[in-house]
Formats: structure tokens, sequence, C-alpha cells
């Protein structure tokens, strides 16, 4: 057959085009990504949490694909974030705690990098929490056109008239920083202030700056564009007083689930290595003080409440601006949070209520059974980014760890994964320990890497799901744990 030549002109152009640029004039939609700071599976009310209320994201979640088995590539917040916005796992991008960032190009190569280069008009608002500094923080806004982000950990309260909350986001060079009174520990603005202290008229970041911010962007947008919003909510993450005043009362009268795991019996049958990790101490002092563990649930309940007081505030925006129609939302966590289960506080380690997040896609031009379509295949947090790079028109590129979500809209896709892997490489200076590990649809299999002697955690979620009896070095099942411990070693391989 004879061969088509393109001229040498022509040949050269196509060669300095993106090679995963969606065709020119396809209509694609705008996207929303609602991403929250160490929301465990089951607190939103459309998971049957009767403790939480969630109006806003249960409103979306009943017109949306449900993933009811959503989990992290990494439990912590620093690390899958970068995860997120790389689509890759720790080994691959390289960030592996609070103290490193994207450089130039990679942060070119990151989702928002790509969705900007592809004509998305990107916006990120709330906490960016890749590296430890302002100036690392302000380097990510390369890759957005509208910047309404801050640093570090986030404060929660702000004054009206605060210089990031007066900032317009569409303005460069940055001028930004939180420059609030300090707070009664003397900590000055953008430096994780706690509480309202020394403030005049306090808002709130989650229920009312970021929903503000979304507004002004929505109105100085280039309507010629889709867009692209980065939600990055603090809540739940502490400090968990500094909720929304008002949400105080939301949990009022409402009894608080105790998980089956928080018991000071699951609490010592855990490794020395989690007896010893960075948790622990607050953990324990929840289980044993009288009303401790109540008032914790109750405080991250309320976080949770002033973030979907933020989430109702930015639908109504995106109504009134008349692009909901077109918009597409995706809404999951970085991590999960422990209510005191096996002793611990907070997140990091591989246990079902740290590993396991909400997670849901609302396609409003997608529609679904009432209540929403389920899904229980097994989801990870890079999925995510891939299928925003999908709804983009965009090939998945081949250095990406995920899926895209999209298929699972019709049902079980001809291949999806059937294990997820984790990998948690932060040591916390030796206070946190060093993990990876496997999910499958039975067995939780967890490795602690730094240890001497070896040790390992296998879980029958089956049989335990609360993950109290620890079956590896248990007769009997030496086949599953070897089995497990190569599947590991794969994964592993694959995604580094």
């Amino acid at each position: 057959m004879k061969r088509c030549r393109l001229p040498l002109l022509l040949l050269a152009l196509l060669l300095l085009l993106p090679a995963s640029a969606a065709p020119a004039g396809e209509h694609r939609p705008n996207l929303v990504l609602i991403f929250t700071d160490g929301q465990r599976s089951d607190a939103v009310g459309y998971s049957g949490n009767h403790a939480v209320s969630t109006p806003h994201l249960d409103a979306l979640a009943r017109e949306a694909l449900i993933l009811e088995n959503c989990y992290v590539n990494t439990s912590i917040c620093a690390v899958n974030r970068a995860n997120l916005m790389a689509g890759q796992y720790p080994g691959r991008h390289g960030i592996h705690g609070f103290f490193e960032a994207f450089d130039g190009p990679r942060l070119r190569a990151t989702v928002p990098g790509r969705l900007q280069a592809a004509g998305y008009q990107t916006a990120f608002f709330g906490k960016w929490g890749i590296g430890d500094s302002p100036e690392q923080t302000h380097a990510a806004a390369e890759v957005f056109d509208y910047w309404a982000g801050q640093p570090m950990q986030t404060c929660y309260f702000h004054e009206p008239d605060c210089r990031y909350v007066r900032f317009d986001g569409f303005r460069r060079p940055l001028d930004d920083l939180c420059d609030c009174p300090a707070d009664a520990r003397g900590k000055p603005g953008f430096r994780n202030r706690i509480g309202v202290a020394n403030l005049r008229d306090p808002i709130h970041t989650d229920a009312e700056v970021i929903p503000m911010q979304v507004g002004r962007f929505l109105a100085g947008r280039d309507p010629a564009k889709p867009f692209a919003l980065f939600l990055f909510f603090k809540s739940p993450h502490a400090p968990f007083g500094d909720f929304a005043p008002a949400v105080a009362g939301v949990t009022d009268g409402l009894a608080m689930p105790r998980p089956p795991a928080a018991t000071l019996d699951a609490a010592g049958r855990v490794p020395p290595a989690v007896k010893a990790s960075l948790g622990r101490g607050t953990g324990m002092m929840r289980l044993r003080r009288d009303g401790a563990l109540d008032r914790h649930q109750r405080d991250y309940f309320r976080l949770v409440s002033s973030m979907d007081r933020g989430v109702g505030r930015v639908v109504a925006a995106l109504g009134g601006a008349g692009v909901a129609d077109r918009t597409v939302t995706m809404f999951t966590s970085d991590s999960g949070h422990f209510f005191s289960e096996h002793g611990l506080a907070e997140a990091w380690l591989m246990y079902e209520p740290s590993l396991r997040v909400p997670g849901f896609v609302h396609d409003p031009r997608r529609p679904v059974d009432a209540g929403g379509r389920k899904t229980t295949l097994p989801v990870i947090t890079t999925d995510f980014s891939v299928t925003l790079l999908a709804y983009a028109g965009l090939d998945r590129p081949a250095e990406m760890t995920g899926a895209d979500l999209r298929p699972l809209f019709d049902g079980t896709p001809p291949a999806w994964r059937e294990d997820v892997f984790y990998d948690h490489p932060y040591g916390q200076g030796g206070s946190i320990p060093r993990t990876i590990g496997v999910r499958t649809p039975r067995f939780t299999y967890t490795r602690y890497t730094g240890t001497d002697p070896l040790q390992e955690e296998l879980f029958d979620n089956f049989a335990d799901p609360n993950q109290r009896n620890n079956l590896a070095g248990v007769a009997g099942h030496a086949e599953t744990l070897a089995t497990l411990r190569a599947r590991c070693d794969e994964l592993r391989d694959e995604v580094d």
C-alpha cells in the first residue's frame, strides 16, 4: 500500500501539539473537585450516619455515582494531595512528606497544569498543603488562572477585611497572605491560627470565605472557556473546635456512634510499631477519659457540617451563574480519620477508618436511579486525577496510575482492579511507622517496612470487619500471607 506523506511543515506543527489534546470545538463540561481534609467514609449523611448533617453533599449524592469502596493511596494530607495532583503514587512523584513541593516542570505536568494547557480556566481555593512555606504555596499558582490558596495547615477564621479574603485571585503578582492579628498563642496570620481571639467579626473559611471567592471567580471568568475548580476545604481537620458558629447546635440531642474497634481490648492487639505511633496518645486518652470521644465526634461532625454549608453556597453560585447543568462535580477526601479505633487518632495507618473515604461523581448529564447509583468496585485517589482529565477529553498519561471512573456509571467495566495498593513513606522522625500494603475484597495486608524484626498484619475483612484479629503468623493462614506479600511487592514495583 502506498503511504500518504504529510508535508514537512504540517508534520512539524502537529508535533508541537500536546499528545493528549482534546479535539477542537468539542463541548467539554466544567469541572469541580471537592476535596476535604481527613473525612472518614461514614462522615456523610448519605452513608446512613444520622449523627452528621450534610444536606448539600447528600443532595448531590442522590443524583451521583456513589463510590462505596473509595480508598486513599496514602493516608496523610500532604502526600495524598500530591498523589491527586500528579496522578501518581509517592514513589513516582517524589513527594514523601510536608517539606517537598512540585518544581516547575513537574507542576505543569499535574492535573491542573494539563487542564490549563488544554484550555480550561483553572482555579484553586482553600488549603494547598503541599510544601511547608508560603513561597512553595505561591509557586503552585503558576498552573491556576485564579488563586485563592492558603499555605501550610490553613486558618479556619479570618476578618472580613483580611488581605487573603479581599484578594482578587486573578491578580498577579500574589499579595494574598493573611494579615489578621495573632491568636491567643501569638501565632500570626497564616501560621495556623487557632480560634477567634483578637479577630473582629470573624468569618469561617470553609463555610463563608471559599464560597465568596468562588463567586468572585464566576463573576470574572472568561465565559468562552470551560473551568476547573479545585475546592480544597480544611474541614474536618484539627483544630476541631474551629467549626462555623452557625452549626454549633447541629449535633445537639444526637447519640454519637461508638465504633466497635474503639475499645481498650482492640487497642491492646496492635503491633508494637502502632503502639508507639504518633496518634496513640490522643486516641487512648479519648478511650479512657469519660466523654472525651463523644466530644471529639461532635466537634468533628460540626466541622463536616461547616464544610457542607460552604458546598451548598458553591452549588447555589453555580446555579446562579447558569452553569450547573454542564458542571461535573466530584467529591472525596485526602484521608480517613480514627475515632479511637485501635486506640488511635488522626489517620496515617492502613486500618479501615484511615484508609477508606467518601466519594462520588455527579454528572448532571448522566441520569441515575433515585438515591444515586452505587458501585462497590475499589476506587483510589488517583482515579479522580485521571477522570478529571478524561472529562476534559485528555488521554491518561502513561505515568499516571489511576483509572477513568466514567465507565462505572454503566455498571462493571470489562476490566477493573481487584485490589488496592497503599504506600505511606512519611515517618515524622520515626513517630509514624512507614507502611505499605494491599487491600483485596477480602483481606488487608499491612507491612511496617522499617521494623526489625518485620511487623505485619493480616485481616480477614469478611470474618473480622473491625480488624481486631491479626492473622499474620497464625497457623492456617501462611499461604494467604505469602500470596499477599508477593502481591504487595508486585504492586509496589508497578507504581514506583
